[in-house]
């Protein structure tokens, strides 16, 4: 199945800096994409826009917005400034318009609209779901935080690794996002931190069947590195295992993990207890699923995804092709 355009459709499922460079890699490729983004945060600029003023966490969703986005490169760098002191202190510009135009529209799905208009975005941006909830993460010692800032704010003083998450309360899916992974070529999930930002997309109603449904090859991208307390000493293992037993079935037809890394950075991300994730299974991926390691690693001060090695390597295992002008 393909668009109208005669592009392949992929439908992404991520968070965070992961899910920001996948998108802009695959603007490179000759393909129509959907981004499916998690509505769960309760941290930072995202948290205290969504207390103040009552509207769906936009971080995530803005942030794919400029990754999609087609407007040049000093316009992005404006949507994605942050201010610094002031009432505005933490809030991103790409934030706070989508807070205005809440209260513009007075309505999420034509805010929707508008800021894929505001962005210049080429594809679609979609929330996973427009219901508000709050993601409870439950430890192996039983406790029990709620929130999806909590395991990012508990380095010092989370005691056990994480058992599972949930959603409180239950949430439906936006129509649109199920649309989108049902007529999808290929979709992708990941990278992103695990527990805060892929599985939460799972546990709302009705996603898990609509990737079961879909005749898209499904990809995974690996993490590149474990978090202290989220996926401590995880493997390529752990990680994929975790992705299938939340999708309630082996859906995976591939995952790609990263093999190539400086010292310098792994070193300084070793301080605060975070390793390479390495491919030797501690908790074994299916049998016969494919893992494809590769370098798809960004050198530079941080340990990130290479947005144009990603999509050179999702061209290699999807079948996708290269973009071949932008005029």
């Amino acid at each position: 199945m393909t668009a109208p355009s005669g592009r392949p459709r992929v439908a992404t499922i991520g968070g965070g800096t992961g899910h920001y460079h996948l998108l802009t890699g695959l603007r490179l490729l000759n393909v129509e994409t959907s981004a499916i983004v998690t509505m769960m945060d309760s941290g930072g600029s995202s948290g205290r826009l969504r207390d103040e003023y009552g509207i769906l966490p936009p971080g995530d969703f803005t942030r794919c917005l400029i990754a999609l986005s087609s407007h040049p490169e000093a316009m992005k760098e404006l949507l994605g400034h942050r201010f610094v002191g002031g009432s505005l202190d933490a809030h991103t510009v790409r934030n706070v318009i989508f807070a205005a135009l809440e209260q513009i529209t007075g309505d999420t799905v034509l805010t929707i609209e508008r800021l894929h208009e505001v962005f210049a975005v080429e594809g679609r941006v979609i929330p996973v779901t427009l219901d508000r909830v709050e993601l409870v993460v439950h430890l192996e010692n039983g406790r029990v935080f709620r929130g999806e800032a909590s395991i990012d704010g508990l380095a010092d003083i989370l005691e056990a690794p994480v058992r599972g998450v949930a959603l409180d309360p239950p949430a439906e899916a936006y129509p649109g996002a199920l649309e989108a992974l049902e007529a999808a070529d290929v979709i992708v999930i990941g990278p992103g931190d695990l527990y805060t930002s892929i599985v939460p997309n799972l546990l709302v109603t009705g996603v898990r069947g609509a990737i079961q449904r879909s005749r898209a090859r499904v990809v995974y991208i690996c993490n590149l590195m474990t978090k202290r307390n989220e996926t401590p000493d995880y493997t390529v293992g752990d990680f994929t295992a975790t992705i299938e037993r939340y999708l309630g079935a082996p859906r995976l037809d591939a995952v790609l993990f990263n093999d190539h890394w400086p010292t310098a950075q792994v070193a300084l991300y070793a301080s605060v207890g975070s390793r390479p994730v390495i491919p030797e299974p501690r908790q074994s991926a299916r049998a016969g699923l494919p893992l494809v390691a590769r370098d798809v690693l960004h050198e530079g001060r941080y340990i990130r995804h290479d947005s144009a090695k990603l999509a050179e390597e999702l061209a290699d295992i999807a079948g996708l092709s290269p973009l071949l002008s932008r005029a």
